[in-house]
């Protein structure tokens, strides 16, 4: 069983720093620690860390690293406030939510005691989710299919290879080189699965959770071993048969994707399973935008147009996250950007505004929104004009968290809000009322 900390996102840690782990145990990081993250980060561009002198800092990557016996759970955070063992709980709980919203992966039960969910990590947490899924595939039945083999044996079966049997069997005219076709449970998702099993059977989770894996590693020993690898996943195909698979092979692409095995001889093993909060970010918000069903409005993602072209090469584009489109006339209305960051008052980065100014010079939109977080339980924020161009930008601080933690239901509103103010007038209806009382506080 390893020790788990939970840090938040930006925050250094130090060789020989006491730290306390989630069930209140000390623990300290070591350089051999450092040692093995900075390995890690290296192969993966030294994006997910910066290194220094005997410390080491997360970055905007979340989620969680297996260092040896040492578990880090790196939480967002985007707020000043002290960290304490409850601003922790409620930024973890933040993440779950963004992940479910953004992702579809619900990482805990509605069921599920919260004090066994708040001691447990995100990758037990991942571990568990994917274990029941891997269960119920098993009480319905691995799926089979036809597979094409090949081997020598005294019996004939399939179709003769000359050549292999010239080669294998000169002198053995009692034995046969052939290739046959068998049907049973051998098949690419079944040895993606088993390959995820393995792989979790050698991280140090909780004694009840790897008496699960073990079980279901049993049940996979008929299952060839493979090395998967990002191609692995592009080979399947989603089918009838399979369909029951897809959020099992979710599950296993992200245990799979980032596990690194031990670097070295005497390195400690490094697994991790982490999350760039701007892109989490960026698709939980798009999420509440899809949702929000504003008649007259059309909201897309990801559009992009050309800004730059040289001779003989690929123009570049630029890509909001979010343009929200008249569904009649399909003219933009609204170009809108999400950013993680801290807003210590209430005015935007230059480089962010600049970005918004292309964004409605080459969608011809006359208004744009960056949205950023908030810690509270309302959308506030603040508008001004690009000067003698007719078009505007504003900022939006969606308020994430009511009284008891996070609520999607109150963030979903505020995006609505925000939507409605931008639809035809015949589209508008019952939000009304709540656009133009959003519209005078967003200029306040």
């Amino acid at each position: 069983m390893s020790k788990t900390i939970r840090i938040f996102e930006h925050e250094t840690l130090r060789v020989g720093q006491k730290l306390r782990s989630v069930d209140g145990a000390e623990s300290f990081l070591t350089q051999r620690h450092v040692d093995a993250l900075a390995r890690f980060n290296d192969t993966h561009s030294q994006r997910y860390f910066g290194v220094g002198y005997q410390r080491i800092g997360a970055q905007h990557f979340v989620g969680y690293v297996q260092v040896g016996e040492l578990g880090i759970e790196i939480l967002p955070k985007a707020d000043r406030l002290v960290a304490r063992e409850d601003q922790r709980l409620r930024w973890r709980n933040a993440l779950l939510e963004m992940l479910r919203v953004a992702t579809g992966l619900r990482l805990h039960s509605p069921t599920s005691a919260m004090q066994s969910v708040a001691r447990a990590s995100l990758m037990e947490l991942v571990a568990m989710r994917f274990i029941e899924e891997v269960e119920r595939l098993l009480h319905d039945g691995l799926v089979k299919g036809y597979r094409s083999e090949e081997s020598s044996s005294s019996a004939f079966r399939g179709r003769l290879l000359v050549r292999e049997n010239l080669r294998e069997n000169l002198v053995r005219a009692d034995r046969f080189f052939v290739r046959y076709t068998t049907f049973d449970r051998d098949v690419l998702v079944n040895q993606v699965l088993g390959a995820a099993v393995a792989v979790l059977g050698s991280l140090p989770l909780s004694s009840a959770l790897r008496a699960r894996i073990a079980v279901c590693a049993e049940r996979f020993q008929d299952v060839s071993t493979i090395r998967v690898a990002a191609a692995t996943f592009e080979r399947i195909t989603t089918t009838r048969r399979t369909e029951r698979y897809r959020s099992a092979l979710v599950f296993a692409r992200m245990i799979l994707q980032q596990h690194v095995p031990e670097l070295r001889s005497g390195a400690a093993p490094v697994f991790a399973l982490l999350f760039d909060m701007n892109v989490l970010w960026e698709r939980y918000v798009a999420a509440l935008f899809k949702r929000a069903r504003v008649p007259g409005v059309e909201v897309s993602t990801q559009e992009a147009r050309p800004f730059w072209k040289a001779s003989g090469n690929t123009a570049k584009t630029v890509r909001p996250d979010i343009v929200l489109r008249d569904a009649n006339t399909g003219a933009a209305v609204l170009v809108a950007d999400t950013k993680w960051k801290v807003l210590e008052t209430p005015t935007p980065a230059d480089a962010d505004l600049k970005q918004m100014f292309v964004y409605n010079e080459l969608f011809g939109a006359s208004r744009s929104v960056l949205i950023y977080p908030g810690t509270g339980s309302e959308a506030h924020g603040a508008r001004g004009s690009f000067v003698n161009r007719g078009h505007d930008c504003e900022l939006v601080q969606l308020g994430l968290f009511a009284p008891s933690g996070i609520s999607t239901a109150l963030v979903q509103e505020e995006v609505r809000t925000l939507v409605a103010r931008f639809a035809p007038v015949s589209g508008v209806g019952s939000s009304a009322k709540q656009s133009e009382a959003y519209g005078k506080q967003a200029v306040r």
